[in-house]
């Protein structure tokens, strides 16, 4: 198959792929989807079942290491589903959905999984290499205000926030909540997209909808960004092994043991809390041969640190036995592993320390 543009004119070289999107939200360009793997409808787990590689949804933990490309153009919500057109790996020069400014040639970003309805399938932090992943081509500041480390926090009545700026934000703009603070007494923020109702001051905005489970103590801090529009990014979609995605975690105050994480890809830690007890994840056994891991602290977390405890003893990078990993509680604090029939260190970061 020739992918080139033959053309002396600016052109991009995309590799196009009709799927059924089975969502009835509102598609927007440039935005990630991945194969409908689970999918059992008219034949059972045990069976034949080609809509698994046809039927596309929004990322989610279940079918991450399943990524099929990018929406070549914006789709209208439809009550039953419908057909859209993909950019898959390979494709060059297509644009990408944005939840982080760029610069042309540097780094690379990873699609997001999860994090509350419209939120997954943008392109916000960077994770592994390969399918999934995209470099940046073009240069692009458009995401208008953001905070990855617990800067922002939203009232008591749940929509009103204090951001660091809303400078450039305007009514009907779009929040995204990537997550936050969790109290002891239960009241935490929803992650997901969220629209502003109005601006009522340098620093403060209101949403139209409320972004808490219920009535806090306090206001809650949060991890999120702010835009308008959607904001793309011309970009290369890259090839090779499932970068898995990237998600973003809370850990609730009064800490937690077997803190829930997806198996693939890099879990982004949200910050800006105090935590009573440490956050504690039972890291369970990888499955396939080279499979990779990562968690990575976005910010402070306060007098208990999140603690990495492996079911199975691994390898530490100077390779003796590896228990656990601790001391992920400060910006990216991380802990980056591999799985070789036992899980053995590739790096640590910042206070990440092996035990």
């Amino acid at each position: 198959m020739n992918n080139s543009s033959n053309s002396p004119v600016q052109a991009s070289n995309p590799i196009p792929l009709a799927v059924w999107y089975t969502g009835t939200d509102k598609v927007r360009k440039g935005e990630a989807f991945c194969f409908d793997i689970s999918n059992v409808t008219g034949a059972a787990a045990t069976l034949y079942n080609g809509l698994r590689h046809s039927y596309v949804t929004r990322p989610g933990t279940t079918n991450a290491g399943a990524f099929a490309g990018v929406a070549s153009r914006d789709a209208y919500a439809s009550a039953t589903g419908t057909q859209i057109e993909l950019y898959i790996p390979g494709s060059k020069g297509v644009e990408v959905a944005l939840g982080v400014d760029t610069v042309l040639n540097t780094g690379i970003l990873t699609f997001q999984v999860g994090g509350g309805n419209g939120a997954a399938g943008r392109f916000v932090k960077a994770g592994f290499p390969g399918r999934g992943s995209i470099v940046p081509r073009q240069t692009v500041t458009a995401v208008i205000e953001a905070s990855m480390t617990g800067g922002w926090s939203v009232a008591v009545d749940g929509v009103t926030m204090t951001v660091s700026s809303t400078t450039g934000l305007t009514a009907g703009d779009t929040v995204i909540l990537l997550g936050g603070e969790e109290e002891s007494g239960g009241a935490k923020v929803i992650p997901g997209k969220y629209v502003i109702a109005s601006i009522t001051s340098p620093t403060v905005l209101v949403l139209t909808t409320a972004v808490s489970t219920a009535t806090s103590s306090a206001a809650l801090t949060c991890t999120g960004y702010a835009y308008t529009g959607n904001p793309t990014c011309q970009a290369d979609l890259m090839e090779g092994d499932e970068s898995g995605g990237v998600e973003f975690l809370s850990p609730p105050n009064a800490g937690i043991t077997g803190f829930a994480y997806m198996a693939n890809g890099v879990s982004f830690v949200c910050g800006g809390v105090t935590c009573a007890a440490d956050v504690d994840v039972t890291f369970a056994n990888g499955t396939v041969l080279g499979e990779k891991k990562g968690f990575v602290c976005l910010g402070t977390l306060a007098t208990k640190p999140v603690t990495i405890d492996l079911v199975t003893t691994g390898v530490v990078l100077a390779g003796t036995a590896l228990a656990e990993i601790t001391g992920l509680d400060a910006a990216l604090d991380a802990a980056y592993l591999s799985w070789h029939g036992e899980w053995r260190t590739i790096a640590v970061v910042g206070g990440a320390t092996e035990a």
